[in-house]
């Protein structure tokens, strides 16, 4: 992405420690920031032990810290940096890159922002890159970094649901219904037919939930950061269906899928064309697919569309679902580069829908935000747990605006 950093002013140079423990990475970097009024290097550590002390003598604006060090490594050094202030931190790692298992780990856990090595390779142009590490540095910089709320689970098993269930499986044999009670220590195949005795296949049967109300969020760079610090907080219960639409690739949506499925208490799905929507589910889609959705009798389908002139991916998607839902759908945007979504939003509020927008704050790239308070009459501001809470309550249209 091409970015102008002249379109984030500053009121004073940014003061970044940089820690490495490669003393070619950090000079790769020194040399590559050396010729900018914006931006400047007050500190170098080569391991988190360093940069700890640093950072209380110091006091940074922002700290560029390597995932891989002796002595302290970056996220035993991130978790002491969010227990102590509230610094933004952007992780860098030479063995993970960007929508990674990795880089969520780190995201979840307090950084602002993630960066593979791979990615800050001289071969892309060092003009190029300086302006891409100046802007996100420029990006970090107007974070209000904070404490992660609560731990998350740190491995990325298949989605659990945090209890067991009864299941119902029917007999292949006899075709007897069966109810298999919870027992944590069984296995699948030790279960057999009450009427018959034969071994039973260990296939759920799950109730489908309709779909009440419909929260769409509409993300960009620094996106996947907010997500995780909202869909992880929702209940099992929680009976408002989420739907996301991120400016990524179809491989960084496949992979934040599967990540968010494995920390979060709702099932995550990964959005697909021809898939019905069921009630409270998170679904997240690229929006460079162009995912809309119709209605079929009480069925919500998602369809690939034909991009539009002067529409963009969020635009589509919020104007699909609130000709359908009225004012049981809300939108709300977070963090995002990209100028789309506020004709969306227009059209949300005229079939009486929420639009809302999180914070500032809480946004590393703050465009897609300001592109709709700029060009949208928005009902609220809001705040990551605020989102929690919306996504909570929201009932239908009129339940959220008292």
């Amino acid at each position: 992405m091409e970015v102008n950093t002249l379109n984030y002013s500053v009121n004073k140079s940014i003061r970044l420690l940089l820690v490495d423990d490669s003393e070619l990475f950090r000079r790769f970097i020194t040399e590559m920031l050396a010729d900018t009024s914006v931006l400047s290097i007050i500190g170098e550590a080569s391991n988190g032990s360093e940069a700890i002390d640093l950072i209380e003598k110091l006091h940074p604006d922002v700290v560029l810290l390597d995932m891989e060090m002796p002595v302290m490594d970056g996220m035993a050094t991130l978790h002491k940096i969010r227990e102590q202030n509230s610094t933004p931190v952007i992780m860098v790692s030479s063995l993970s890159r960007e929508g990674s298992a990795r880089c969520f780990d780190t995201l979840k856990n307090g950084a602002v922002d993630f960066l593979g090595k791979d990615s800050l390779h001289p071969k892309k142009g060092v003009e190029r890159l300086r302006k891409e590490l100046l802007y996100r540095i420029l990006c970090a910089a107007r974070v209000q970094s904070k404490n992660p709320s609560k731990p998350f689970k740190t491995d990325t098993s298949p989605h659990e649901n945090g209890k067991l269930q009864k299941r119902i499986v029917f007999c292949e044999e006899c075709g007897t219904r069966n109810v298999i009670e919870p027992q944590p220590n069984a296995k699948a195949e030790e279960s057999r037919c009450s009427h018959c005795g034969d071994l039973l296949e260990a296939i759920v049967i799950t109730k489908y939930r309709r779909v009440s109300s419909i929260g769409v969020i509409g993300a960009g760079r620094g996106g996947a950061g907010n997500l995780l610090n909202i869909v992880p907080r929702l209940p099992e219960h929680c009976t408002t269906t989420l739907i996301v639409v991120i400016q990524e690739s179809a491989e960084f949506v496949e992979s934040l899928t599967r990540y968010l499925n494995a920390v979060s208490a709702v099932k995550v799905i990964r959005l697909e064309e021809g898939m019905n929507i069921e009630g409270g589910n998170c679904y997240i889609g690229s929006s460079q697919e162009n995912f809309s959705m119709v209605s079929h009798s009480t069925n919500y389908t998602i369809r690939k569309s034909t991009p539009v002139s002067g529409r963009g991916a969020l635009d589509l998607m919020f104007e699909s679902i609130s000709s359908i839902l009225k004012n049981r759908m809300f939108a709300l945007v977070v963090s995002g580069h990209q100028l789309d979504g506020d004709k969306g939003m227009q059209e949300v509020r005229r079939n009486q829908g929420y639009v809302v927008v999180l914070n500032a704050a809480s946004c590393l790239c703050k465009e897609l935000g300001e592109n709709i308070l700029r060009k949208s009459a928005i009902d609220r501001i809001v705040d990551e747990q605020d989102c929690v809470e919306l996504l909570m309550t929201y009932a239908n249209g009129q339940e959220a605006k008292e």
